[in-house]
């Protein structure tokens, strides 16, 4: 078996697995991503697992995270669950397509796409239009939508109680078709990648839909929950699911979840993005390496 002979049991680091599930639990419910962008290069770069495995441990505990903190933005009533399932509807489709992509490509090819989806992804954290948050936003989204879709932005028009603003906002959904569009390669990249899709999903519902930072956030870890289970049957299915790895990261990941809900409703989050972007910037450079077999 490929898993004992590269990293054998007794020598995995049980808290070292814990601790990055709560890392990553924080992160990805505070920022939507679900957390796959650190745990899969710990899990290979630190941990030595292969890229295969990560991934697949990786959308396991995204849904044992995403479940948590789509509760807790459910039950606060940020989460946009119309327009969720109305991108599941394509997002579904790309990650069962994305786990099958992955089961077939060499794990070189999967740790360079991972790199270039890392740089992308530092950009969006990183560069500062990416960094516009809610209090920004009008509440009387200033984009019209489009007339053949006018009774769709409608009925997804939402509003939430803002901590942090102390008061309600309220938004309407734009460029529906351009946000379903992108929808179906976030899909692809969840289970390709093993990254929950959050990366694009976010930016994509507060830039392109109109949604703000928050409520794209929370609907993005909505998503999540069933793109990243989705894409965990395939692995399953190809026998890459060890649940002595599982384990401890999913108790990290639900504790770490928790701690990133509080955080996302009380606090702007600018400066946390920034850090993120910075530390996924020196995780693409590494993975580069590690595909270059420098390190």
């Amino acid at each position: 078996m490929l898993l004992c002979r590269t990293t054998p049991l007794d020598e995995l680091n049980l808290w070292a697995l814990g601790g990055t599930g709560l890392v990553a639990g924080i992160l990805g419910s505070a920022l939507g991503v679900g957390g796959g962008f650190l745990i899969v290069p710990i899990l290979t770069l630190a941990l030595g697992l292969p890229i295969k495995v990560a991934i697949a441990s990786s959308l396991v505990a995204i849904v044992a995270n995403s479940c948590t903190a789509a509760g807790m933005y459910t039950k606060a009533r940020i989460t946009n669950i119309k327009l969720g399932l109305l991108l599941e509807t394509v997002t579904i489709p790309g990650a069962i397509i994305g786990g099958f992509i992955a089961a077939i490509i060499a794990p070189s090819i999967l740790s360079a796409i991972f790199g270039l989806a890392l740089i992308y992804a530092a950009y969006t954290m990183i560069t500062p239009k990416y960094l516009t948050s809610e209090d920004n936003l009008s509440t009387d989204n200033s984009i019209a939508p489009n007339s053949t879709t006018d009774n769709l932005s409608g009925s997804l028009a939402n509003s939430y109680y803002d901590q942090n603003l102390d008061k309600v906002v309220t938004y309407k959904v734009n460029r529906i078709p351009a946000g379903l569009g992108t929808g179906f390669f976030s899909g692809v990249l969840s289970s390709l990648l093993g990254i929950g899709g959050g990366v694009v999903n976010v930016p994509v519902m507060h830039l392109i839909m109109g949604v703000p930072m928050k409520a794209a956030i929370a609907t993005s870890t909505f998503i999540i929950t069933i793109t990243a289970a989705a894409g965990a049957l395939i692995y399953h299915y190809y026998g890459h699911i060890y649940p002595f790895i599982i384990a401890p990261l999913a108790i990290g990941i639900v504790i770490g979840a928790r701690i990133g809900v509080e955080l996302t409703q009380r606090a702007r989050g600018a400066l946390l993005r920034r850090i993120f972007g910075v530390f996924l910037l020196i995780i693409a450079i590494l993975m580069f390496l590690k595909t270059a077999n420098i390190i």
